[in-house]
């Protein structure tokens, strides 16, 4: 397990641990992969059970564009129940896997051409570059309470609905119903819009 695994402050949370060490060796050996950065509520010592985790890295030459055989050895190995795989654009591509366990981790691939700011809380996981020093910012992070919903159209209902099962379980009940709000009143004005598209 990479050294720097033992630093992030994980212990008690071994499955996480894993998880990343597993992006690591899946994604670090690629010259092309600059940088690595833990972020959310792992990263700030506040993960639980259930938190992902969340996996931002820097690349260049479009390494996002080719990514796949990276991800697929991050995969070899694991029970996964759900993945949601966004389109790849110019700058960047992501995954987001729901395993089995109830484990979950993002990984973001963003070329460095994205200027893309990391806000606290993070955890440098590698910088080959010095890249990461550049991207910091003060700003928030953004909240919960402001994500869009219905982003990724059906195919990413499974991953929202599991971020409102999570909430529930600790007890905000109040972000988890306020997102299903927000996401019924989009499933409904996207009926509506096929419906009036599509009339009978």
């Amino acid at each position: 397990m990479p050294a720097i695994i033992d630093k992030l402050g994980l212990e008690h949370l071994p499955l996480q641990r894993q998880l990343i060490a597993s992006c690591l060796k899946a994604f670090e050996k690629h010259e092309d992969v600059v940088a690595a950065v833990l972020v959310g509520s792992l990263a700030g010592g506040k993960g639980d059970r259930i938190s992902d985790a969340d996996i931002l890295l820097l690349t260049r030459n479009a390494f996002h564009k080719k990514a796949s055989h990276a991800y697929q050895e991050f995969e070899s190995d694991k029970a996964i129940a759900y993945t949601l795989t966004s389109p790849i654009n110019d700058t960047a591509s992501f995954r987001k896997y729901l395993l089995e366990d109830l484990t979950s981790i993002e990984i973001h691939c963003v070329d460095l051409e994205e200027k893309v700011e990391i806000a606290k809380p993070f955890q440098v996981l590698f910088d080959k570059g010095e890249v990461i020093a550049a991207r910091l910012t003060d700003k928030p992070a953004p909240k919960h309470k402001d994500f869009p919903v219905y982003d990724h159209g059906d195919e990413g209902l499974i991953w929202e609905l599991f971020e409102c099962i999570k909430w529930l379980s600790r007890g905000n009940n109040d972000l988890a119903k306020g997102y299903i709000k927000r996401l019924a009143a989009k499933l409904s004005s996207s009926t509506q819009e096929k419906a009036s598209t599509n009339p009978a």
